[in-house]
């Protein structure tokens, strides 16, 4: 009689352990092998994004000049590298997935309108709901603002003067509007948010202050990639908290149309050794934060110039449900024995969906100073919003990116000598399949000529291959193809539509098994005749905003091919 408890405990547990494990047959993370965006031009401090209407990925990077390390400065490329010197943030363009990589070329050498855009440093990229593409560059006299009505393939639109300031980070918005974040000149603690109407070709004068002192002599300002919620209609970007000049916590700052003012809203006390925090917004309005710290041995003078020396330190996620109101407990992402972790950045998926990336250095060493191998990680977590989130993290480049110190002191960097070829950060982002690709900077490739370092980092690319899809459900396996979904034919709105799906044999081959999703859900797939496949796509009911179908099939001849597109709904309709 005493073993049933024992017995119904011991399923329990086989439960809980089954739920750790992947579903049978699926593909562990995995990224396929990288691609030079570039081989002459600067790497440092990528942005990516993507254009599902034009199909195409845009990647942005710093144009080198404060970058520039001198030891470098003998390399075969640095002639080519100065030649081709516009005062420009660099541009380069897909329309393949990322497998190749076009340069932007206004004319003259320039990558846009020069009347546009000046600023070689600081390039960020975002989207307005009309489907416009933004950047932004500065030359430490101004910030540029411009847009591309056409994937990244012109752009049409912009001002050299949205404002003055330092680091701007940009939120598109509803259609033609977008917010630029950046560090003012006016004042201390100066950090303000411009809003432009017209598509970036001017901006407001008066921004939004995210910045001050709190009661307790804490001085708090905006820090880091900004984000619009559209389902409210607010923004949100990290803050950082600080005192005596050193950070000592973490959080957001939010803010709804009509405030004068951001909100600002403490989620961890923390040190940090980036630059800022990196949040992220899922589908669904969920709240991520991830940062790492910087702890230090007390009483010892192992770091740079006799400062104390580095610990072990790890990469931490912390969600909000309600917009950073409140927070979850963090969890440990990442904490090798023995090395550094540093610079995470995030990007979001579906609701509990997101992916990390981080450098991870091959020691303990001051960067600053010290010099360490830093590999490129990558984490993808499901149910990050729930309590027991599922991690799996692998090294998405296959080799260091980078050998060398880091130097974090800014333009400074180039008169010391020091090595500031990667910037200040490196960033991932989602696909239009739903899958990771990252940006970084790449110190390995070495001179043709000489053999040795070169003056700037090149541009690399990674796509995820395998595994969990952050958005459209099942995973990343398999190449593009067209297997029969359908475009809106013309209709702004498909709320109200329920449609099949016939799904499309490709040329030469014929499907063998198909799995078809919507908005992440698995939806039937029926064999007609033995021969055709169909599924019915059903959107009446759903809630207002984009979503996702996803077919992933495979072929008689063991091929994995996968389409995906994004349905606009505007909500059900009213009685």
């Amino acid at each position: 009689m005493q073993r049933r408890p024992v017995l119904v405990a011991f399923v329990l547990a086989l439960l809980a352990l089954a739920a750790l494990v992947p579903e049978a047959g699926a593909a562990g993370l995995g990224f396929a092998p990288p691609v030079f965006v570039d081989k002459q031009l600067a790497g440092g401090e990528p942005v990516l994004q993507t254009d599902p209407v034009h199909h195409t990925i845009v990647y942005s990077s710093h144009e080198g000049t404060t970058h520039i390390y001198r030891p470098g400065l003998a390399s075969s490329t640095t002639f080519t590298f100065l030649t081709g010197y516009r005062n420009q943030v660099n541009i380069w363009i897909s329309r393949n997935g990322g497998r190749t990589w076009k340069r932007d070329d206004f004319g003259g050498g320039f990558a846009t309108d020069p009347t546009h855009n000046t600023g070689f440093s600081d390039p960020d990229l975002t989207a307005d709901a009309g489907g416009r593409i933004y950047n932004t560059g500065i030359n430490l006299a101004n910030d540029s603002l411009f847009s591309s009505k056409d994937g990244g393939v012109t752009w049409d639109r912009g001002t050299p003067q949205c404002h003055d300031g330092d680091r701007p980070w940009l939120a598109g918005a509803k259609r033609d509007e977008v917010f630029m974040a950046t560090n003012t000149t006016e004042e201390a603690l100066s950090h303000r948010i411009f809003r432009s109407s017209d598509g970036g070709q001017t901006c407001e004068t008066s921004g939004i202050p995210d910045a001050g002192t709190l009661s307790d002599g804490t001085d708090y300002t905006g820090n880091g990639k900004l984000y619009y919620d559209a389902r409210r209609d607010r923004l949100v970007e990290p803050v950082t908290f600080m005192r005596g000049g050193a950070v000592t916590g973490l959080g957001v700052g939010t803010w709804k149309r009509g405030d004068a003012s951001f909100a600002v809203h403490k989620a961890v006390d923390s040190t940090l050794y980036a630059h800022w925090p990196a949040i992220a917004l899922d589908d669904a309005g969920g709240l991520y934060l991830t940062y790492d710290n910087d702890p230090k041995a007390a009483g010892t003078t192992g770091g740079c110039g006799g400062g104390q020396t580095p610990l072990a330190n790890q990469i931490t996620l912390v969600h909000s449900p309600d917009f950073g109101e409140h927070w979850d407990s963090p969890v440990t992402i990442a904490r090798p024995a023995g090395k550094r972790v540093l610079w995470p950045w995030i990007a979001a998926g579906a609701k509990g969906r997101v992916s990390i990336v981080w450098y991870q250095a091959d020691r303990i060493s001051d960067l600053a100073c010290q010099s360490a191998k830093l590999s490129v990680l990558a984490a993808t977590v499901t149910g990050a919003d729930g309590g027991s989130p599922q991690v799996q993290t692998v090294d998405a480049v296959g080799h260091p990116v980078a050998d060398n110190n880091i130097c974090q002191s800014g333009t400074t960097c180039v008169a010391t000598g020091e090595d500031r070829r990667l910037g200040d950060f490196f960033t991932n982002a989602v696909d239009e399949q739903g899958c990771v690709m990252i940006g970084t900077g790449d110190e390995s490739t070495k001179d043709p000529v000489t053999g040795g370092e070169r003056n700037v980092a090149l541009p690399l690319f990674v796509r995820q291959n395998s595994g969990p899809a952050l958005r459209g459900g099942g995973d990343c396996t398999g190449s593009n193809a067209n297997l029969g979904l359908r475009g809106a034919g013309g209709r702004k709105c498909l709320s109200r539509r329920r449609f099949r799906i016939h799904l499309r044999h490709p040329k030469g081959d014929r499907l063998k098994r198909a799995k078809v999703y919507v908005n992440g859900k698995r939806v039937k797939v029926i064999r007609r005749r033995g021969r055709r496949m169909q599924a019915t796509v059903n959107l009446r009911g759903l809630p207002k905003g984009r979503i996702t179908v996803k077919i992933q099939a495979v072929t008689r001849t063991g091929r994995h091919l996968r389409e995906v597109r994004r349905y606009h709904t505007c909500g059900p309709r009213r009685r």
